[in-house]
């Protein structure tokens, strides 16, 4: 045991040597140096056992699409939910009623519920996750009465860059229907939300399976723990050319295998353009790779696409500007939980009350149908959570009627 206790030391000294130098190649603008180092631990963490002819480029995809916290810096990401979901966040419920209480604030820590991860499966984007097979022409065809369930499926959590904003308040921050009536959860305004990832965190039971046969296993499995430390991924977004898609939207028009112009558009992170022109031309040269590549993916290869296929969405979801934290995960294991509120499959992610810097409540925030009073939120708040800001958006959105339930 000591033996073992000396090597896991070690090796976690190693880590925090490596992450450091890389950390003053990008401070001093040596960025293929910075790069290849990235890259080469997607390689060593997820691709150990692997030699695919797919390896190289999906590492480049990774490693350009990957957000640590050097490159993600003081940057403020957005989580738009509905007042529901906040106060579940927070643990504000509305049924701590005891008239004879001496204090009756409806907060209990005990009713607290962690951010969770949802499944892909039920995302507003009926075609998450086919965006690349198509571009690689690779979609199923569904020619058959009836097909396999997948063993694993994709968990993501979504946050945007834009704070704020009032399309996101429209979609996502509501609740009954009426828009701008939810709220936006601001991230990392001090540029500490974000811990140094563990890039195979977001992979390790469909990792664990991908290498079963072989003498060294990557990781065991850890079902259960809590992902805090989940890498954060930008979205990158597909276009097709088409007359009323401007040129300048996207950096640089390619082809795909049935002469199809195609664009990527990838919004910088940070304000280093030769940073983002060099992200630009490493996802150009993997993309190219892969389409040259894609006749003759077999059945395995197509697999290692599951890292990476959930990080590219189509075109119309561009203004999204899009991060998020994924996990591939298992289906049937413990750690997948279900929602009897929305009949669905979710992982928990982490306890967001001492994360979360502001919540800013929608303009609509009073009109959803549930009497909702803003100064009575930021009271809560101010008295449980005095480091989270209580702001209200001012944008101008006028209030439609709530959804009457049947």
């Amino acid at each position: 045991m000591p033996q073992l206790k000396d090597e896991l030391e070690r090796n976690r000294a190693d880590r925090i040597i490596h992450q450091h130098l890389r950390e003053i190649h990008f401070l001093q603008e040596e960025w293929q140096s910075y790069f290849n180092q990235k890259k080469q631990e997607m390689n060593e963490k997820l691709f150990i056992n692997e030699e695919d002819k797919l390896t190289d480029a999906i590492s480049t995809i990774l490693a350009v699409l990957n957000i640590p916290p050097i490159e993600l810096g003081a940057i403020p990401l957005s989580h738009y939910t509905s007042p529901s979901v906040c106060e579940r966040l927070f643990g504000i419920v509305s049924d701590k009623t005891n008239d004879k209480a001496d204090d009756n604030d409806p907060v209990d820590s005990n009713k607290v519920s962690p951010m969770r991860i949802g499944s892909s499966t039920y995302m507003n984007d009926p075609t998450e996750g086919e965006g690349l097979l198509e571009l690689l022409n690779l979609q199923d065809l569904e020619l058959e009465n009836k097909a396999d369930c997948p063993v694993h499926n994709a968990f993501f959590t979504c946050f945007s860059s834009r704070v704020n904003d009032l399309n996101q308040f429209r979609l996502y921050g509501k609740e009954n229907g009426v828009e701008a009536s939810g709220c936006c959860l601001v991230f990392n305004k001090s540029g500490d939300w974000l811990k140094e990832p563990d890039v195979s965190a977001s992979f390790k039971s469909f990792t664990n399976k991908q290498n079963e046969g072989f003498k060294e296993p990557i990781e065991a499995d850890v079902a259960g723990s809590e992902d805090e430390n989940l890498p954060l991924y930008q979205v990158a977004y597909i276009a097709y050319q088409d007359e009323y898609i401007a040129e300048e939207k996207c950096g640089k028009w390619l082809l795909n295998k049935n002469n199809q112009s195609f664009g990527i558009r990838l919004k910088p992170v940070g304000k280093n353009p030769s940073w983002h022109q060099f992200r630009i031309k490493k996802l150009e040269e993997a993309l190219i790779e892969l389409i040259e590549k894609s006749n003759n993916i077999s059945d395995e290869d197509r697999k290692a696409l599951e890292y990476i296929r959930y990080l590219f969405k189509d075109f119309a979801f561009r203004d999204e500007e899009e991060f998020r934290l994924l996990k591939i995960e298992q289906i049937g294991l413990d750690n997948i939980k279900y929602c009897q509120t929305t009949k669905s499959v979710y992982l928990p992610y982490t306890d967001i009350r001492d994360i979360v810097d502001e919540v800013i409540l929608g303009t609509n925030y009073e009109k959803s149908g549930k009497e909702r009073k803003a100064e009575v939120f930021q009271h809560l708040m101010r008295k449980y959570y005095p480091n989270v800001k209580v702001s209200r958006s001012s944008l101008p959105i006028n209030a439609n009627p709530p959804i009457k339930k049947d």
